[in-house]
């Protein structure tokens, strides 16, 4: 092969270069990506640029490194040496598997199912939403219905009409990033893409597809070839480009020359020298004149190189001057100006009209540059920026701000962020990647999604729904509903899987998400160094909910609830925290000793929860006091970095551990039996490809599953021998692996493809308990002493059930007492009675059982709750400097004008309300806010719990005040006493518990059935009459004469009896009672007829 560039060309360019490489510091950026330096030099190189600078914020660059440190720290941990490390180990791995075991591809049928997302179904508190990372994109400039995307971890996808729908077809590579593409001018359906480690940027080669990007094949630019050049491993491709109008010649820009070929990279020719080439251009009508940028240091910085003899010897342009050597550089031609070369940097826009020999400055917009674009149909039109976008139609002489990264920012209505993305024409998601003009038409590649602007750049499009290409980094599954999850990802946040699809949760890189067993709306979800958030509603609001005065955490920083005492939330960092009431509160608990920093990995036993293993790098410990101490279990485990850790729920002295160092030492997953004493290391036939997660079911045989840096594999507990789990499974990095107990299914984590699921091995033929709940869903306020809970489960199976029944312990999960449940409707399995009635304090424990006609028996997982007092939840409002409060609550006989209290029970006048009636609430507050947030609920049936079907009043964003009317269901427990309670909050969605900003007011309301006099009784009538009304405990009772023989009983408001006496012929009778402050009813025995009365202070 010969050189591209003739001995003139390097001594001019080595010249310029030495002139002043003594002067250039090698940047943080630079160091990341040469392997020949130490991780932790680049570590060290980095922190001293932070320090001089606002890291926190927006487009600072610090984010993106600490994303490159947890995504490689592991690899090279405990040296950092990253120079002997094979980049492609992963690949070779599972290679070497594949031809050991040609037939191992799935232990049975059927394959693993991709749950997406794909679309922006729903979105909620998200105020960045996006699909995914686009790093480069085509359209044909013949059919603008044909578009080409790479994902720099999904790989290639297609659409041939304009992005109503997607395919992909590169989920089986060696590797699942593509970061450029280009594709033959003179046949579209000639495509050449590079495909790298998403990770480290490193590429796998070159692959070519001539039949529009349906299959590919790898071309001579491969990994083998790339050591025959003398290259060695670390080659990363930025740029490949086919020239514009000469048939099949193709220029391909590394970070170790560039290499060009002139039949279609059948062949190529190298370039001598490292320069990291990362910009290509063309001369709009001068075939031989071609343009280059490369990314290194001193005045090559400043300057671009230049071509005219279609790329056999390279000249460099003069200093374009105030770029100050910044490197972060796009290169753009337009055919309105043929001579004419822009380039763009963070320090501006210039321009060249003399063919790139110099350049004179334009402007420099206060947008960071990730892209940049020139109309090719308007050379005074142009588009440029990262975090925002801007557009300029005068030549680059101003721009104008066009896009907004925040969707509460956005030119649509931004009432809420669902509808500000359906509205807004100007929201493309932060960070640009690619910028590109195809006949006169702008398009955007983000960190969310493909966009098109129709009017230069103005207002734009989203045209990449149907691409499913999130990076994931920690998924949550909820036990109780198979189709509940939630998982963090790269860019684009948390996002909630629904059974209406996705809902995009929560903003910035979503990391390590739980869910509430036996609750599948209370959920935890966090953001980067373990900044958590807490919703109760399915994702609809969130909060805060890190521990107060804590430290920060590790990137991914570990969560996990208590599996024996679901409402106990631990929270992992350089210390333990621990909390009672699912985050209202936390205890700081110990700090692992021979743990340096952050706690990196935690998992707490199934079967006695005092019992926790925390590690960090190397080190592990080990609690089993609930974590007041630890001590060390590291015994004879590797010196090398703990990648995650995984009991046996059928045993708690059994623990794995894995490890994802690239390193061929055939140690990558290690086994205690006995609690840690000592480790067996179990790799056995797995060679020594990385393993990211790890997961063990809850069957008899405690299948072990892993996740690797490519695919699953899986063993049965004491066997020798791995098997690959893959059939359907793209190629990915899958980070967290979680089992569904009642479903008997596994979900995966990948990095770039999404969430998938599969059977759990062996039982995809068993029976599904897709859903379970009780009576009433476990809160801070309920299940409620002395109220029934049933257990509901929903079953799916093709055959006849055998038998499906519960099984019930208290206090401990020592199962044994069974309940049997009967198929009420299609699917849907109700328990014959409640689980058994405990006092107060008292922990009940369950599982349903679904046994299916082959005896394929499965079970939930284990489910509690702890019973708590019978009364309402507590609700207090927030009201500031007095500022906003409800005013006046008007329904019936109840006309209140209230001041500003934050909270206030009113036990007078009682509400009375009648089943089967309409009723209208007024509602006002004393400030008419935009966006005051109206909301009431009546307590139906009595249960002392609010639910969203006992919401009579709900009216976000509506000012002043708000009417609403409703209906008394026929079903309301008639007789009681139960509470209407009123909130008006502020910019939030209105919840029945907790505090917010505004008030709240609780009225007594006494529900009437209108066929019965007693329900028609007030503090007095024709027959019966208390006074004094109100009272303090001491009062009279009066009744007619026909009464005069019956026993009176006073019973409190929820029915129990207090007192009771006869009148032995007496009209009269006096009481001292000692009772609290409420509401009580006097009823005559054998009578229809009743009073109420009040106690007060």
């Amino acid at each position: 092969m010969k050189n591209i560039i003739t001995a003139l060309g390097i001594l001019f360019i080595a010249s310029a270069f030495a002139q002043s490489s003594g002067d250039s510091k090698v940047s943080y950026k630079e160091m990341m990506y040469d392997p020949t330096y130490n991780f932790y030099e680049v570590v060290d190189a980095a922190e001293e640029y932070f320090s001089t600078i606002d890291k926190t914020a927006k487009g600072s660059g610090y984010k993106p490194f600490m994303r490159w440190v947890n995504a490689n720290e592991y690899k090279f941990y405990p040296d950092g040496e990253r120079a002997n490390v094979n980049p492609y180990l992963a690949e070779m791995e599972y290679k070497k598997f594949l031809k050991r075991y040609p037939n191992n591809k799935s232990l049975f049928g059927s394959s693993w199912r991709d749950l997406g997302p794909y679309t922006m179904d729903s979105i909620t508190g998200h105020y960045s939403a996006g699909l995914g990372r686009v790093e480069d994109l085509y359209v044909s400039p013949t059919d603008s219905n044909l578009m080409y995307l790479g994902s720099r971890s999904g790989g290639f996808w297609r659409t041939t009409n304009g992005g109503a729908s997607w395919n992909t077809t590169t989920d089986f590579l060696f590797a699942s990033g593509v970061n450029t593409m280009s594709v033959s001018p003179t046949n579209s359906d000639s495509v050449l893409i590079n495909v790298r480690n998403a990770s480290n940027g490193h590429s796998h080669g070159v692959y070519k597809s001539s039949d529009g990007g349906l299959t590919w094949s790898i071309t001579g630019l491969s990994p083998a070839t790339y050591n025959q050049l003398g290259l060695g491993n670390n080659v990363q491709i930025d740029e490949i480009a086919y020239h514009p109008r000469i048939e099949n010649l193709v220029f391909v820009g590394t970070n170790r020359g560039i290499f060009k070929s002139t039949d279609n990279l059948a062949t190529w020719s190298a370039a001598q020298f490292n320069f990291d080439f990362i910009e290509i251009a063309f001369h709009p009508t001068n075939d031989s004149i071609i343009y280059l940028y490369a990314d290194v240091g001193s005045n090559v910085a400043d300057r671009i190189f230049i071509s005219t003899d279609i790329g056999n010897t390279w000249t460099l342009s003069n200093i374009i001057p105030g770029n100050g050597g910044n490197r972060r550089v796009e290169l753009a031609t337009s055919p309105q100006c043929a001579d004419c070369v822009w380039f763009a940097s963070n320090n501006g826009v210039w321009i060249s009209t003399d063919r790139g020999l110099n350049f004179s400055f334009r402007s420099n917009s206060p947008e960071s540059c990730g892209g940049f674009a020139v109309n090719d149909l308007d050379s005074s039109n142009m588009v440029y920026g990262y975090v925002d976008l801007d557009n300029s139609t005068n030549g680059g002489n101003t721009f104008i701000r066009r896009t907004r990264w925040s969707l509460g920012n956005t030119n649509g209505n931004v009432s809420s962020n669902s509808t500000s993305y359906a509205t807004s024409t100007n929201y493309i998601h932060a960070d640009v990647r690619d910028l590109e003009a195809v006949n006169g038409n702008f398009y955007a590649a983000t960190d969310g999604f493909l966009c098109k602007s129709t009017d230069g750049g103005v207002s734009w499009t989203v045209v990449s729904e149907g691409t499913g290409i999130r990076e994931n980094y920690k998924l949550g599954v909820s036990q109780s509903n198979h189709y509940r999850t939630i998982a963090g990802s790269q860019d684009n946040g948390t996002s909630i899987l629904t059974e209406q699809g996705w809902v995009e949760h929560y903003g910035a890189d979503g990391m390590e998400s739980l869910i509430h067993p036996l609750n599948q709306n209370w959920m935890m979800g966090s953001v980067q160094f373990g900044n958590r958030r807490l919703t109760k509603n399915g994702g609809f609001t969130s909060s805060g909910a890190s521990p107060a005065g804590s430290t920060q955490a590790y990137w991914e920083a570990p969560l996990a609830y208590d599996p024996n005492n679901h409402m106990t939330i631990y929270d992992f960092r350089n210390e333990v925290w621990k909390s009672d009431d699912f985050t209202a509160s936390y205890t700081q608990l110990a700090n692992p000793g021979t743990i340096n920093g952050n706690i990196q990995h935690a998992e707490i036993a199934q079967n006695n929860s005092d019992i926790i293993v925390v590690a960090s790098g190397s080190a592990i410990e080990k609690s089993t006091d609930g974590g007041v101490s630890f001590s060390s279990i590291k015994s004879n485990l590797p010196n090398a970095s703990i990648r995650d850790i995984a009991f046996d729920p059928n045993n708690d002295d059994v623990i794995i551990v894995v490890y994802a160092r690239f390193q061929t030492d055939n140690s990558k997953v290690w086994m205690t039996t006995n609690g840690g004493t000592s480790w067996t290391n179990i790799t056995h036939n797995l060679g020594s490809m990385p393993i990211l997660s790890v997961v063990i079911d809850h069957t008899d045989t405690s299948n072990i599953y892993l996740g690797a840096e490519i695919g699953v594999y899986t063993m049965p507990m004491g066997s020798t021998s791995w098997s690959l789990y893959n059939t359907g499974l793209p190629n990915m990095s899958v980070k967290e692996l979680e089992v569904m107990y009642g479903t008997n299914t596994i979900r995966a984590a990948t990095w770039g493809r999404g969430l998938w699921e599969y059977s759990l091995v062996g039982r995809n033929t068993y029976p599904s308990i897709v859903y379970t709940e009780i009576s009433n869903t476990p809160t801070d306020n309920n299940p409620k002493v002395g109220v029934d809970q049933y257990v509901t489960s929903k079953i799916k199976y093709p055959t006849t059930l055998s038998s499906v029944y519960v099984e019930w312990s208290r206090d401990s999960a020592v199962f044994g007492n069974s309940i049997s449940m009967t198929n009420t409707v299609d699917s849907t399995w109700v328990s014959n009675s409640p689980l058994p009635q405990f006092p107060v304090g008292t922990k009940i424990y369950f599982k349903v059982f679904a046994v299916g006609t082959n005896n394929d028996t499965t079970e939930t997982y284990k489910f509690m709750y702890t019973v708590v007092p019978f009364e309402n939840c507590v609700a207090t409002g927030n009201t500031g400097s007095g500022n906003l409060f409800i005013d006046n609550v008007t329904i019936e006989n109840v006309n209140n004008t209230t001041g500003n209290t934050g909270y206030i029970l009113y036990l007078a006048p009682v509400l009375d309300l009648y089943i089967d009636s309409n009723y209208t609430l007024d509602v006002s507050a004393n400030t008419g806010w935009g966006p005051n947030d109206f909301g009431a609920w009546i307590d139906f049936n009595g249960d002392a719990d609010f639910t969203v079907s006992e919401r009579v009043l709900y009216d976000p964003n509506s000012g002043s005040g708000s009417v609403s009317t409703f209906i008394v269901p026929s079903t309301a427990k008639v007789g009681d006493t139960v509470t209407l309670r009123v909130r008006l909050s502020y910019w939030s969605d209105p919840q029945p518990c907790g505090n917010a900003f505004g008030e709240v007011e609780d009225y007594k309301v006494f529900l009437r059935n209108t066929t019965t006099s007693i329900a028609k009784a007030n503090e007095v009538n024709d027959f019966i009459s208390v006074y004094p009304n109100p009272n303090n405990g001491q009062f009279t009772i009066e009744v007619s004469d026909q009464l005069k023989d019956r026993k009176i009983s006073i019973l409190n408001s929820t029915g129990a009896l207090v007192s009771e006496k006869f009148l032995n012929g007496n009209k009269m009778s006096s009481f001292e009672l000692d009772l609290p402050k409420g509401i009580y009813f006097i009823r005559l025995e054998n009578s229809n007829q009743g009073v109420r009365f009040v106690v007060q202070d």
